[in-house]
């Protein structure tokens, strides 16, 4: 019959590793920066666009407009 040595063997475990850390402060940081822009309306779809141009006038006189429905932009061939 064979002599068997029976030992404890005791293995040292990390505590984790700095990328683990680095990616979990990654994911709460996004956390937050998406929780901030949903509360102030970023991700809200609106509908209505306005864009308003303001001319000053120099006083060199009226700029008058072509009236759309009586002449077109662009004239069809």
């Amino acid at each position: 019959m064979a002599y068997q040595d029976r030992e404890t063997h005791y293995v040292e475990k990390t505590n984790g590793n700095s990328a683990g850390w680095f990616m979990a402060g990654a994911l709460v940081v996004a956390l937050i920066a998406g929780g901030l822009l949903y509360a102030n309306g970023f991700f809200t779809n609106d509908e209505e666009l306005s864009i308003e141009l303001n001319v000053p006038n120099l006083g060199e006189g009226e700029l008058k407009l072509p009236d759309m429905k009586e002449a077109p932009l662009v004239k069809e061939p």
